[in-house]
């Protein structure tokens, strides 16, 4: 019995060893590991004393200048390829542009301080993030947003509609404009300290959201407006 025990304790622990890569979190490493040096943002952010190029610009350049027989293929060899490197870093491996090289220097070997397992785990977060294709749709979107009014950019990037536009879960918009049409500055409380056990009836915990102060004032004397005016939008 203990024998059998033994023989399944090694299964199990080979088969952890063997996908472990696959469980660890790749978003959570990169902020951990990378985010030192490589600027992390999408869009990328670019500075005068960076100690290496934004991860979107390194991701985006190896993608362009690795070769794939087969394009479903070009996923696992840039995880090969950075859970190599990153250990081993040298210039006859380097994708690397001369200018890049001379501005930045070589990788420093990471040997250390990220596991190679760990160092796959993030490959493959970046790999699927940082896309050109992703980064246009997101400028698009980002632009369509902008565009809006404060309140509407609110509405459009934060979950409120999920409750106040059910009567079930919350307050409407209008009951809540009624309410505090002569207190704005209890609305806006409410939506940065969150709200808990102020409406009868309504249990759900309303949690705290950080909002820019223009889009905050906007969208508190929206609130308002819905309340007031008798009428609630359900754009």
């Amino acid at each position: 019995m203990r024998i059998l025990f033994l023989v399944i304790a090694v299964l199990f622990l080979t088969s952890c060893n063997s996908s472990s890569s696959k469980n660890l979190d790749g978003a959570k490493l990169a902020e951990q590991k990378c985010a030192s040096c490589h600027n992390l943002d999408m869009p990328p952010k670019t500075s005068d004393n960076e100690k290496a190029p934004p991860l979107y610009t390194v991701v985006v350049h190896l993608k362009d200048w690795m070769k794939a027989n087969d394009p479903s293929e070009l996923k696992g060899k840039f995880i090969d390829f950075a859970a190599d490197y990153v250990i081993n870093p040298s210039l006859d491996k380097s994708y690397c542009d001369k200018i890049s090289l001379k501005t930045y220097g070589l990788m420093p070997s990471q040997k250390g301080k990220v596991t190679k397992d760990e160092v796959k785990a993030i490959a493959a977060y970046i790999f699927d993030r940082y896309d050109q294709k992703y980064m246009l749709e997101y400028l698009k979107e980002k632009a369509r947003i902008d565009a809006l009014p404060p309140a509407q950019q609110v509405l459009e990037t934060q979950d409120c509609k999920v409750c106040h536009l059910n009567i079930k879960n919350a307050p409407t918009f209008e009951q809540i404009g009624k309410k505090y049409a002569n207190n704005i500055e209890q609305i806006k409380k409410s939506i940065t300290e969150g709200s808990k056990g102020k409406w009868k009836g309504y249990l759900l915990p309303m949690r705290a959201y950080k909002l820019p102060p223009k889009q905050l004032d906007a969208i508190a004397k929206w609130i308002i407006k819905e309340g007031t005016s008798g009428k609630q939008k359900q754009k």
